[in-house]
């Protein structure tokens, strides 16, 4: 038996990206990533730079939304990538790194028809 066929219509997607559903689910997620974030900040740097971690939502030219992770204090680019004299910490792309339940399901042992 064949498998059905899936053509994926990209009309009205920018209406879709910018349902109240999907732009919540967004800062959701956004907002899971930063609470690690500033858990993070506080051990790693102090209770200032933690303070200022937060989500920014916005839409996008292209029209799709985004809810993003941002450290607004003047060191973050240092304490993220490093400098010559802050150590390299990556904050952010720790408490945003992927998860295991984030992506498909395991499907090794799927019986192949």
């Amino acid at each position: 038996m064949s498998q059905p066929r899936i053509q994926w219509d990209r009309r009205g997607m920018d209406e879709i990206r910018r349902l109240p559903p999907v732009r919540a689910a967004l800062k959701e997620r956004a907002e899971e990533i930063a609470g690690r974030a500033r858990s993070i900040a506080a051990a790693e740097v102090d209770d200032d730079f933690a303070s200022q971690i937060g989500v920014v939502e916005e839409i996008r030219p292209s029209g799709r939304a985004v809810a993003k992770v941002e450290a607004r204090r003047s060191d973050a680019e240092g304490q993220e990538w490093g400098s010559s004299n802050t150590q390299r910490r990556r904050i952010l792309g720790r408490a945003g790194a992927v998860q295991p339940e984030t992506i498909l399901r395991d499907r090794s042992n799927r019986q192949e028809s």
